[in-house]
């Protein structure tokens, strides 16, 4: 009776130790399933953001070139309206002072909208890292979980066969 309560309750050990795995593993998974889920749902809005500001920044660009544009159609009204005529001279100083005006601006403009974008594609860049990281961690958690049963499992029939050896032989 002894030699089957012992070789029963190693294994009832056993078996639990591999359940309780199981379920360690199942809920790690489903914890780097949901935190991996939650990365795509942020890198979707964090893309989006990046397509706004570089959409935002055109726009930016365009309103600017529009009012360059004023400014200079402005300009030759006055030169046409002050009955200079023909003299340019005006113009030729102004020109090019606001057409390199504009440069800076839409440079410094694209700059700008280029760091946000790249900052925006490095948090990117760390959130797949982090849900590689999570799938990983999830598969160590696992492997340690089923490790440690098997090791139990191991360790309680070496001391049901020491038990067996040592009490159950007459």
């Amino acid at each position: 009776m002894c030699v089957t309560a012992t070789i029963a309750s190693t294994l009832i050990s056993a078996v639990g130790g591999f359940v309780q795995a199981g379920q360690a593993a199942a809920a790690a998974e489903s914890q780097a399933a949901w935190r991996n889920y939650q990365i795509e749902v942020q890198n979707r809005q964090l893309a989006e953001d990046a397509e706004l500001t570089r959409i935002q920044a055109l726009e930016v660009e365009n309103q600017r070139r529009e009012k360059n544009r004023k400014l200079m159609a402005a300009n030759e009204a006055f030169l046409a309206g002050s009955g200079v005529g023909e003299s340019r001279s005006f113009l030729q100083g102004v020109v090019p002072a606001e057409e390199a005006g504009l440069r800076r601006d839409v440079a410094a403009l694209r700059l700008q909208s280029a760091t946000q974008i790249n900052r925006i594609a490095d948090q990117i860049a760390v959130n797949k890292a982090e849900g590689q990281f999570a799938r990983a961690s999830a598969s160590m958690t696992a492997s340690n979980a089923f490790t440690n049963a098997a090791f139990n499992a191991a360790g309680s029939i070496a001391k049901g066969v020491y038990t067996y050896d040592r009490y159950g032989k007459k």
